[in-house]
This record gives C-alpha cells, sequence and structure tokens, in this order.
C-alpha cells in the first residue's frame, strides 16, 4: 500500500515483517508509555516518602543485585528461547516447541529459586562487595532489605519468561502490560505500607509487585494454544543449546546493569544521598528507552528471529535498518529535551516532601551526563538482538566486557574531578563505545546494512535535535523569569508547553531535513486513521 506525502508515495507494506514490527511496536507503545507514567509515579512517592538518604540508598542497593539476576537471566533464558521456538512455530512443529518452552521454564524456576536461597544466605557478604561505604546501620538494613528481595527472583524471572514466549507468538499485550500492574503495586505499598512499616515494608510490597508481573500474563498463554508439561529434557538438543548460550547472552545483557552496580560501588563512598540521585536520574533518563526504544526492541525480535530461521539476511538488514532509524528518531530530540530541562523536570517529578533542592541539584547532574549516552544504549539491544537471531553470541559478549572494564576505568579516573556525576559519564562513554563496536562487528554479518545512510539521517536528526534543544533552553530560561511559573502548577504547565514546542520544533526541521522516518511514521498513521474511518 502506498500513501502520498507531500508528492512523495511512501511505501508502507501491510504484509512484510516491517509492516508487522511497526504495528506491534505501537500497540506496545501505548502500553509502556501507561506503565512508564506509572514508573514516575512510584518513584515520586517514593521520594516523597523516603526522600534521599540513607533509607532509599539502603533500598536501592538491596534491589540491585536480586534485580540483576532477575533482569539478566530472566532476560537471558526468553533471548535464548525465542529464536529457537520461533525456528519451531515456522516449521509448525508447535508441540517440540512447546515441549521445550515448557522445559526452559522449568529450569528457570528452579534456578532462581536455588539463587534465591543463596542470595538469602550471602546477604552480608553481597552488601559487603556492592555498598564496602556501607557501615553500622545502614549495613544491617541493607541486608534485611537484600534477604526479603531475593524472593522475588522466581517470579520475576518466570515472568520475563513468559513474556517472551507470549512475544514469540505475536501477543504483545499482557506482557507490555505487566510492568504497569508491578508498579500499581509498588504505589499502593508506599501509599499503604510505608507510614507503618517504612522501607521495609516497601521491600515486600516490591516482592508482590514481581508475583503480579507474572500472573497478569498467564491467561493470554491458552491462545497459543500452549501445553505446560513437567520435563526438564536435559539431553535435548535444543535444550542443550540454550543452555551453552545462557551464560555468554547472561554476560552480554549484563553490561548496563554492571555499569549501575558500579557507580553504587563509587557512590557509596561519596556523600550521602549520591546513590539515589544516580539512580533517580538514570530513571528519568532511561523513560524514553522504556517507552520508544522497548516498543521497538520487543516487536523486532520475533520477526528478526523468524527471518533468520528463513535465511532471509536482507529482510533482517531492512529491519535493522530500520529499527535504529526509528529510535534514533525518537532518542536524538529525547536526550537534548533532557538535557536542556533537566533541572525543571527533576523538580516537576521529584522534588517534594523529603526530597529537597539539594537533591535535586544532585539528580540533575546526573541526567546530564546520562544524556549523553542515551542514543547508545538505544542502539544496543538492536544490535544484540540481531546477534542472537543469528544465533551469535561470542561477539555482544566480548565487546560487552570490554565496555565494563571501560566504565571501570572512566570511573575511576573521571570520579575526582566530577564526583557523582563522573559515574554518569563514565556509563556514556563506555556505552557509546559498545555500540560502535556492535554495529562494525554486524555489519560484517550483515553487509546488506545501509550504514552510510543511518549514518547521514542520524546526523540529519542530530541537527534537528540540536536547534530544537537550543530553542527549549531558550523559552525555558525566559519563562523561568517570570514568578507564576514557579509554583508547581506552573512549573508543570512550563515544562509541558515546553515539551510541546520540542515536539513541534522538532518534528518541523525533520521534515524541513527530509528525514525519511519522519515520512514513515506519517504515513504509518495515515493509514491507521484511514482504517478507523
Amino acid at each position: 500500500m502506498a500513501v502520498k506525502d507531500k508528492g512523495k508515495s511512501v511505501r508502507v507494506p501491510v504484509g512484510t515483517p516491517v509492516a508487522r514490527m511497526a504495528r506491534a511496536a505501537g500497540i506496545v507503545l501505548l502500553l509502556n508509555m501507561l506503565s512508564r507514567v506509572l514508573g514516575f509515579v512510584r518513584d515520586a512517592s517514593i521520594a516523597a516518602r523516603f526522600g534521599a538518604g540513607a533509607a532509599t540508598d539502603a533500598y536501592l542497593v538491596a534491589y540491585t543485585l536480586p534485580y540483576f539476576l532477575q533482569t539478566i537471566l530472566g532476560m537471558a533464558f526468553v533471548t535464548v528461547m525465542v529464536p529457537v521456538i520461533t525456528t519451531y512455530l515456522v516449521r509448525d512443529d508447535r508441540d517440540q516447541g512447546w515441549a521445550v518452552a515448557s522445559a526452559v521454564g522449568n529450569w528457570t524456576f528452579l534456578i532462581m529459586t536455588l539463587l534465591t536461597v543463596v542470595g538469602g544466605a550471602l546477604a552480608p557478604w553481597l552488601v559487603r562487595l556492592l555498598a564496602p561505604g556501607f557501615t553500622g546501620p545502614d549495613f544491617d538494613l541493607t541486608v534485611k532489605l537484600t534477604r526479603i528481595m531475593f524472593l522475588s527472583l522466581p517470579f520475576m524471572g518466570t515472568g520475563m519468561l513468559v513474556s517472551g514466549l507470549l512475544n514469540a507468538g505475536y501477543i504483545f499485550t499482557s506482557p507490555a502490560l505487566a510492568p504497569a500492574v508491578s508498579n500499581l503495586v509498588i504505589i499502593a505499598t508506599v501509599i499503604l505500607a510505608g507510614p507503618a512499616f517504612g522501607i521495609t515494608g516497601l521491600a515486600a510490597g516490591t516482592v508482590v509487585s514481581f508475583v503480579a508481573y507474572l500472573v497478569i500474563q498467564l491467561p493470554d498463554l491458552p491462545r497459543l494454544r500452549f501445553r505446560y508439561t513437567w520435563h526438564l529434557l536435559a539431553q535435548h538438543p535444543a535444550v542443550r543449546r540454550i543452555g551453552r548460550h545462557l551464560l555468554p547472552v547472561s554476560l552480554s545483557l549484563a553490561v548496563v546493569q554492571i555499569y549501575l552496580a558500579t557507580n553504587r560501588f563509587f557512590a557509596s563512598q561519596l556523600a550521602p544521598g549520591s546513590i539515589t540521585a544516580l539512580d533517580f536520574g538514570n530513571r528519568l533518563v532511561t523513560l524514553p528507552l522504556g517507552v520508544f526504544v522497548a516498543s521497538v526492541t520487543t516487536a523486532i525480535f520475533p520477526s528478526l528471529a523468524e527471518q533468520a530461521a528463513r535465511e532471509d539476511r536482507r529482510e533482517m538488514a531492512h529491519l535493522v535498518d530500520r529499527g535504529l532509524g526509528l529510535v534514533a528518531l525518537t532518542i536524538l530530540p529525547a536526550a537534548a529535551g533532557l538535557i536542556a530541562l533537566r533541572e525543571p523536570l527533576v523538580r516537576l517529578v521529584f522534588q517534594r516532601g523529603a526530597f529537597d533542592p539539594r537533591a535535586t541539584a544532585l539528580t540533575a547532574t546526573a541526567v546530564l551526563f546520562y544524556s549523553l549516552g542515551l542514543l547508545a544504549q538505544a542502539m544496543h539491544p538492536i544490535l544484540t538482538r540481531a546477534f542472537y537471531a543469528l544465533q551469535d553470541v561470542v561477539i555482544p559478549v566480548l565487546t560487552g566486557l570490554l565496555s565494563v572494564g571501560l566504565n571501570i576505568l572512566f570511573s575511576y579516573l573521571l570520579v575526582p574531578y566530577l564526583g557523582h556525576g563522573a559515574l554518569a559519564l563514565a556509563n556514556s562513554l563506555a556505552a557509546s563505545i559498545y555500540a560502535l563496536l556492535l554495529y562494525l562487528a554486524l555489519y560484517r554479518r550483515l553487509p546488506e546494512l545501509k550504514a552510510a545512510f543511518l549514518l547521514g539521517a542520524m546526523l540529519r536528526m542530530g541537527l534537528a535535535a540540536l536547534g530544537m534543544g537550543l530553542l527549549v533552553w531558550g523559552m525555558g530560561e525566559a519563562l523561568a523569569i517570570f514568578t507564576w511559573s514557579r509554583s508547581l502548577l506552573g512549573l508543570f504547565i512550563r515544562v509541558m508547553g515546553l515539551i510541546g514546542a520540542g515536539v513541534i520544533a522538532f518534528w518541523g526541521l525533520a521534515r524541513l531535513l527530509r528525514i525519511e522516518e519522519v515520512n514513515f511514521i506519517g504515513a504509518m498513521l495515515r493509514r491507521r486513521l484511514q482504517r478507523v474511518r
């Protein structure tokens, strides 16, 4: 189907993998936006109740290792399983596919349960490793919270596996809705249990939220005609291949989490509240990643796996090119906007209750330096999943481990000069090198990639984002002098108005610079509106 766009015909095919990816990304985008809005309500609730101090630092450190294991091992099982299950689905061999999926799910639950027991026993030593600067009551509280939150491992790990299974069957709604439900549970915990049970109640509510994450997805499994069986199939070739790939995939997926753990290691020896400022700043900066990039990545991975199973390398390259172009179109202006509006944004979202102007200043500094690496972080999941679809797990882990070493080196060198901001800057520098190495390696595997075209498009997007950022910054400085803009309502109106002006400015500059992705999105939207009518 072709749609006219100012004299140009922009083709939006209905049945191709790119079109299917775009439609799926739209569904996931809306639900991710809901989840992220609730995520900010969650963070704002925590900030208002507990502020940025020793208690929240203890909670975040305690959250580090369980969340690390949930995210890395759970996502690793999903990542290595989806291409395998997709191959069975492409061959119309569902019985074998569900048998393998059941075995992987059983292994996931058993391994996560074992790690829960081990993690609870080793909690004191783990806290000393993650936060060597914690002593006395702060140390004891962190150990207690760590033991509580380790209980969430089996539920979150299995929930992520169910998400991957549903996505392999092109079911995206309940997996995208699950994080929103999880956030609602934590918000309710802060409101209902926070006054009576303090930070300990928050830790318990976090465990319950991960149970909800799993349960909300289970009703969709019958739509796949999924049949669960209790067995481990340790000798099955597909299960053995998944097992062999699990460790390297886990290591490559762990890169960003290791960045954050490194931040907490160094920040535990800095001023109180540094860990919280880095964590809240990271959550604000990664909002576009969780909304836009996660939408594209979630939608693109099953399509990449399908084209790899069909050995259609040209279509794979087209999917990667389109995916990278779409995320760059959203991430570059988002990064410019975050830099321009970092202080009023942090003040609007977090500064209330115990979260004071000092905490706002610390967090705004983190936002500035994190934003510099936002595009690189947006590229990581698409590039790594292209390798996983090709069942190449070596390149992502080697380049990822190199970036981890660089992050530690940059952190050590820069902290004396920039304090906690150096840790965010180190993350951005290491992430950028990681993305560049991944793309160069993928280009060798998929020479069908249009590298020159993508670079040109990104340069034009960057120019449009720069123009938009300067405009938003100038308008923000002009509005800040008015007294009405300093109240909470006035601040909200000012920030929302500036964001709206930024979107309009970027879209206009992008059209002026003839960025193809703008025409593609416009054509998709017009086609959807025509279908509604």
